[in-house]
């Protein structure tokens, strides 16, 4: 049986959405999985019908559950989807798709760049010092990506002092520091997870993840973040737009030409 806690001042539908929640996010209750009938929930949590039906309104309005009139709720097989070759924020993007951004910080700190991350980031042989910032990044209050960023030093010395657990770094950078990214560079493996990974993630380590290397740039051509990510496979899907060689030459066709012709006005 689920203990609630009472006289906390957290509603008991709250807490049994939490606890829902956290059991989809451990592979506890599988996609398309129908959910247990509303008389054993409200055994196992102690709470009545109201309660439940209250709590699983909520997380059918997240999404994360469905219902089948006349046979039941299941839990809804959501990915979240992410278009490439588009410069993506997390934080923008989770807003964009309708769901809550949010982060828990691992860890925040000033660090001396290993050899690998010095030459990935350009840094001058002065001064390899380098702002650590480690995230679970979560839609809906679900753990989706471990980020762990690297941005140089001296491009944003104070860059620690700021707070982003609801924040996005890139409209941070953008707004604080005028470092306008202009595009970024990926790369995209599949890989298990670590036990402490899955840990952060919550869920189990047969889960798959994908692991994602991210180089962005600012518009004057310099390196401004290396970030190295591992996510949950079952959650993410990612899609590119594939043209034609044609249209690909067509479009730098139309590209020089507009060019050209701004030149000689």
């Amino acid at each position: 049986m689920a203990i609630l806690k009472e006289n906390t001042g957290i509603p008991l539908y709250v807490q049994v959405v939490a606890d829902l929640r956290a059991k989809i996010a451990a592979g506890d209750y599988l996609p398309g999985q129908k959910t247990p009938p509303e008389s054993q929930l409200c055994q196992e949590f102690g709470v009545s019908r109201i309660t439940i039906r209250r709590a699983v309104k909520t997380l059918v309005d997240d999404r994360l559950l469905y219902t089948k009139q006349g046979k039941g709720t299941y839990v809804n097989a959501v990915k979240i989807g992410r278009r490439l070759p588009k410069l993506y924020s997390f934080s923008e993007d989770m807003q964009e798709l309708g769901y809550e951004p949010s982060s828990r910080i691992l860890e925040r700190t000033l660090a001396e760049a290993d050899d690998e991350t010095a030459a990935l980031l350009d840094l001058p042989g002065t001064d390899r010092l380098v702002n650590k910032i480690s995230r679970v990044r979560m839609a809906n209050k679900i753990p989706i990506l471990i980020e762990r960023t690297f941005i140089p030093h001296y491009l944003c010395a104070d860059l620690l002092e700021e707070s982003f657990d609801h924040k996005s770094l890139y409209r941070t950078l953008d707004e604080r520091y005028r470092l306008e990214l202009d595009r970024a560079e990926e790369t995209y493996e599949v890989r298990a997870l670590t036990a402490s990974e899955a840990k952060e993630l919550g869920c189990k380590r047969s889960v798959p993840a994908f692991s994602i290397q991210r180089l962005a740039f600012h518009k004057g051509g310099g390196v401004v973040e290396l970030t190295r990510s591992v996510g949950r496979g079952d959650l993410l899907r990612f899609s590119v737009q594939l043209i034609t060689h044609e249209m690909r030459f067509s479009r730098d066709v139309i590209n020089i030409s507009v060019k050209e012709q701004s030149n000689t006005n």
